[in-house]
C-alpha cells in the first residue's frame, strides 16, 4: 500500500506537477521577476499582492486534477497556450511600462484612438523588446508540445478533488473577501485580476456615468461671481510634454526660445505634477473638482463654472476624435472641432479666426497633440531642428539607440514652443486684458533607455510637468494682486489635481465653496503630499 502510494506521488510529481511549473514561471514570471532584475526602490514586493496573485495564478489549474483523457490534454494544450499568451500581453506591459496588466489597463486601450494605436503598434513591432517576448513565448510552447504531452492525469480521484479543492478554495476566498468584506482589492494590481473584472469594468462604467452626471448636472455654487474677467483667455493642453525638456525649466537645449523671449511677461511654476501618467485619467483630474483623495465626486468641469460665469467658449483639438473617454465627454458641451492628422500648428487660425468674431469675455480652449508618440509624426520637416545632434550637455553617456528619441522628442518641445509664440503674438496684437495658461497633462520618460522611453508610472518624469501663465501689459496692469499671487507661488508643491480652485481665481472667478485651503494662489493653501501611481506611492519630493 504505501509503495502504491509513493509510486503515486513520484508519477504525480514527474508528470502533472510538470505543467504547473511551466505554467507558473509562464504567467507569473513577467508580474514578478522584473520585480527581482529591475531596481524598484518606490515599489516595496508585498506579499499580500503576491500571495493573491499566486491564488488567481493557481486557480485556471484546478480542472487538471479532475479531467482525464483527451479532455486532460486538450485543456493542459490550452491553459499552456494561454499562459504562454498571458506571458506575452502582461510581460510585455509590465517591463515595458513598468505598470501592472489589470481591468484598468483594458479600458485605457478600450478608449485609445486607432490612430495612436497604429503609430504606436508600428514602432513596437520592430523594437527588440518585442522580438524577446515574441522568442520567449515560442520558446514555452516548444516545452509543452516536445515535453510535456507525456504528461498523465492524477488517477487517483480522491486525491485529485484534494489537489483540485486546493487550487479553487485559495481564489474563492480572495474574491469574496475583496468584494465583499473589503471593497478596495489588492487584487487590483496582481495577475488575478481577471477573478475581479466584472467588478473592475463595473466601476470604469459607474466613473463614467458619473463624469456624464457631473457634465449634464453640474454643482456650481449659488454664490458664484466673476470680477474682473479677462478679455481673452486661452488654454493650451499640451501633450507628453516633461518640464526637465524645456530649456526654460533649465534644460540644456534650446528647446523654447519663443517663450524666453516672453520671460517677463510669463509667471512659470517650477514644482508640478500631474494627478496620473495618462491623458483620460489626468485631465479628468484636472479639469473637475475631483481628487485622488476624492474621486467619485468632480461636481463640475471647469469650462463649466466658467460658462456660468460668463465667459463664451471654443474648443479645438488636433486630437482625434475616438470614442466614448473621458476627455471626449469633457468637451462635447463645447462643440469642440477636430483636426485630425494635422500639425498643431493649424490651431493658430482657429485662435484667429475666434479672436475676430469673439465676444467678451472669451475662452478658447486647445487640445493639442504636442509630443505624443511618434514624436517624429508631431512636427513638419523644416522644425527638425536637432536632427544630427548628439546631446552631450545632458552629462551622461547617451546610448546610440535612443539618441535619435531624445533628438525628435526635442524637435517637439520646440514646435510646441512655435505654435505657443504665435499664440501669444496674436492675444498680443488683439489687445485687451488677454492671458494664456499652458500646462501638459503628463509628462514622459525620454532618457529611460531605448526599450522604455514612454511613461512609467513609477517615475517622476511621468508627471513633472511645465505649467506658466502668459499675461498681457493691459491684464498685468488692470489685476496686479493676481499677478503678485501667481508669482508668490511659483515654487509652491501643486499637484494638478488640486488645481480646479486656483485656476479658476485666475480667471476672475470665485465663491465661498471654493476655499483658500485649495486655492494654490492664496497664501492659505495648504500643502499636502502629492501621489504617483493612482495616489498609492508618496512622490518622492515629498516624502
Amino acid at each position: 500500500m504505501e509503495n502504491n502510494l509513493k509510486k503515486r506521488m513520484e508519477d504525480m510529481a514527474g508528470n502533472i506537477w510538470f505543467y504547473l511549473v511551466v505554467y507558473l514561471v509562464l504567467i507569473a514570471g513577467p508580474d514578478y521577476l522584473p520585480r527581482i532584475f529591475v531596481h524598484r526602490d518606490q515599489v516595496p514586493l508585498e506579499w499580500t499582492t503576491v500571495l493573491s496573485a499566486l491564488a488567481g495564478y493557481v486557480f485556471p489549474f484546478a480542472p487538471l486534477f479532475l479531467l482525464r483523457g483527451r479532455w486532460f490534454r486538450v485543456y493542459a494544450t490550452v491553459l499552456m497556450f494561454l499562459a504562454a499568451l498571458g506571458f506575452f500581453v502582461c510581460g510585455y506591459v509590465v517591463l515595458r511600462f513598468h505598470m501592472p496588466f489589470h481591468a484598468g489597463t483594458l479600458n485605457l486601450l478600450s478608449t485609445t484612438s486607432w490612430r495612436e494605436s497604429r503609430e504606436f503598434m508600428l514602432r513596437e513591432i520592430v523594437s527588440l523588446s518585442m522580438v524577446y517576448y515574441v522568442l520567449a513565448t515560442v520558446a514555452g510552447l516548444l516545452i509543452v508540445r516536445y515535453f510535456g504531452f507525456g504528461v498523465k492525469p492524477l488517477l487517483n480521484r480522491k486525491l485529485s478533488s484534494v489537489f483540485a479543492g486546493l487550487c479553487v478554495l485559495p481564489i474563492a476566498w480572495i474574491y469574496t473577501y475583496y468584494s465583499w468584506i473589503r471593497p478596495d482589492p489588492v487584487l487590483r494590481d496582481s495577475a488575478a485580476w481577471f477573478a475581479l473584472l466584472p467588478n473592475e469594468l463595473a466601476d470604469s462604467d459607474r466613473q463614467m456615468d458619473i463624469l456624464h452626471e457631473c457634465i449634464e448636472y453640474p454643482q456650481i455654487p449659488q454664490d458664484l461671481t466673476c470680477e474682473g474677467p479677462a478679455d481673452v483667455a486661452v488654454i493650451v493642453i499640451g501633450e507628453s510634454a516633461v518640464r526637465s525638456h524645456l530649456s526654460l525649466y533649465g534644460y540644456g537645449r534650446d528647446t523654447t526660445p519663443e517663450l524666453e523671449k516672453n520671460r517677463d511677461e510669463l509667471v512659470v511654476f517650477r514644482n508640478v505634477i500631474s494627478a496620473m501618467p495618462v491623458t483620460n485619467f489626468s485631465l479628468y483630474y484636472m479639469l473637475t473638482f475631483k481628487t485622488l483623495h476624492d474621486q467619485m465626486h468632480p461636481r463640475a468641469t471647469i469650462m463649466s463654472v466658467l460658462d456660468r460665469a460668463g465667459y463664451h467658449i471654443h474648443a479645438y483639438s488636433t486630437q482625434e476624435n475616438f470614442g466614448e473617454n473621458s476627455v471626449s465627454a469633457l468637451f462635447v458641451p463645447w462643440h469642440p472641432k477636430y483636426h485630425e492628422n494635422e500639425f498643431d500648428a493649424c490651431l493658430v487660425d482657429d485662435v484667429r479666426d475666434a479672436l475676430a468674431n469673439r465676444g467678451d469675455p472669451t475662452l478658447i480652449i486647445l487640445h493639442i497633440m504636442g509630443s505624443h508618440i511618434t514624436y517624429r509624426n508631431r512636427y513638419p520637416e523644416e522644425f527638425n531642428h536637432f536632427a544630427e545632434q548628439k546631446p552631450e550637455f545632458s552629462g551622461q553617456e547617451i546610448n546610440p539607440l535612443f539618441q535619435e528619441n531624445i533628438n525628435t522628442y526635442d524637435n517637439t518641445i520646440r514646435y510646441t514652443d512655435h505654435v505657443l509664440g504665435d499664440i501669444i503674438g496674436l492675444l498680443r496684437e488683439a489687445g485687451g486684458k488677454n492671458m494664456l495658461f499652458y500646462f501638459s497633462d503628463h509628462g514622459e520618460n525620454v532618457e529611460t533607455s531605448f526599450l522604455q522611453n514612454y511613461r512609467d508610472a513609477e517615475k517622476r518624469d511621468s508627471y513633472e510637468v511645465p505649467f506658466l501663465f502668459w499675461f498681457s501689459p493691459e491684464f498685468r496692469e488692470a489685476y496686479p494682486e493676481r499677478i503678485a499671487a501667481a508669482e508668490a507661488a511659483v515654487d509652491k508643491p501643486i499637484q494638478l489635481d488640486r488645481a480646479a480652485e486656483g485656476i479658476l481665481s485666475v480667471f476672475g472667478v470665485s465663491s465661498r465653496s471654493y476655499p483658500a485651503g485649495e486655492n494654490f494662489l492664496s497664501p492659505e493653501f495648504e500643502l499636502k503630499p502629492r501621489y504617483m501611481m493612482e495616489g498609492r506611492i508618496l512622490y518622492k519630493e515629498d516624502e
